[in-house]
């Protein structure tokens, strides 16, 4: 005979408790006057009489329910006792200083975000600046002082130098944040060029360890084999000597970053461009169909 059928067959008849497994509980938790921990503290008591009691049932198949119950609140020990030694451990003032904490952090937070949003533009993080906004609600550039601009630049419209309107929507993740691409516009500037604008977003809850693209970092190339440089190694406005094509960020808050890429003179018959992201090989890629879309 194994020891634990020794030890469980020895307890004596007489100790069993009278307390049904429900009631020993009650009275094991009743001196813990803090709620949560009262409901917590029984529930696993609970968990741990279960399991006595299926270590009863498996060693001995023949106790009856009652039995194996009253040896199990046995060997556990008298519910008063114990309930005595939790209400020491568990001091009412902690939790309900904890949870007094919790609400004032809470409503600290509520003030906080509700004050500043109502402050617009002059709110923090943002102060003056025209490009900060909480969050990208409408999956379009913002700016302040152009967001109708964005609106006409990528949103459908009658302009008959509106070639083409994309909502391709890509999204892929990138150590823990979502980079997406949003929007996409061809339009046809004087001369004859056609310019491409694509609208991205860096995306996280964790605004501590938020992204930023950068433009060196970006290949674009189309179904023609033609390369799109960027900044520096892109076209320059042969009037201005401006740089026509680049990545400039067009909207920021504490949980993204946007930007458009502005890619100037797409080849006419390019059906599809390809970007690729990484210092050295492709860390994502997005497609964009140039023949597919509202205009």
């Amino acid at each position: 005979m194994s020891g634990e059928q020794e030890r469980v067959q020895a307890a004596p008849e007489e100790v069993r408790p009278d307390l049904s497994p429900g009631r020993w509980l009650d009275t094991a938790v009743r001196g813990i006057r803090f709620r949560p921990d009262r409901a917590a503290v029984r529930q696993e008591l609970a968990g741990h009489l279960e399991d006595k009691i299926a270590d009863l049932r498996r060693v001995f198949p023949d106790l009856t329910d009652e039995e194996a119950e009253g040896r199990a609140l046995a060997q556990i020990g008298d519910a008063a006792e114990i309930g005595r030694q939790l209400a020491r451990v568990h001091r009412p003032w902690l939790g309900y200083l904890w949870r007094v904490s919790q609400v004032l952090l809470a409503l600290c937070l509520i003030w906080y975000l509700g004050f500043n949003i109502s402050l617009g533009d002059d709110g923090w993080p943002g102060g003056d600046d025209s490009d900060f906004e909480w969050w990208d609600f409408d999956g379009l550039p913002y700016d302040a002082g152009l967001i109708d601009w964005y609106r006409e630049l990528y949103l459908p419209g009658d302009d008959p130098d509106q070639l083409l309107t994309l909502s391709p929507d890509l999204t892929t993740r990138i150590d823990g944040q979502n980079v997406s691409l949003l929007r996409g516009a061809l339009w046809e500037e004087d001369g004859g060029a056609r310019v491409l604008y694509l609208y991205l977003r860096v995306d996280s809850w964790k605004f501590w360890a938020l992204g930023e693209l950068e433009g060196d970092w970006l290949t674009i190339t189309d179904d023609r084999g033609n390369t799109y440089g960027l900044g520096s190694e892109g076209p320059e406005d042969p009037v201005t000597g401006g740089l026509l094509s680049g990545l400039s960020g067009r909207g920021y808050g504490p949980f993204h970053h946007c930007y458009v890429l502005k890619l100037w003179g797409i080849d006419p018959g390019a059906e599809r461009l390809r970007l690729d992201y990484g210092p050295a090989g492709p860390l994502f890629s997005f497609s964009v169909d140039l023949k597919e879309g509202a205009a």
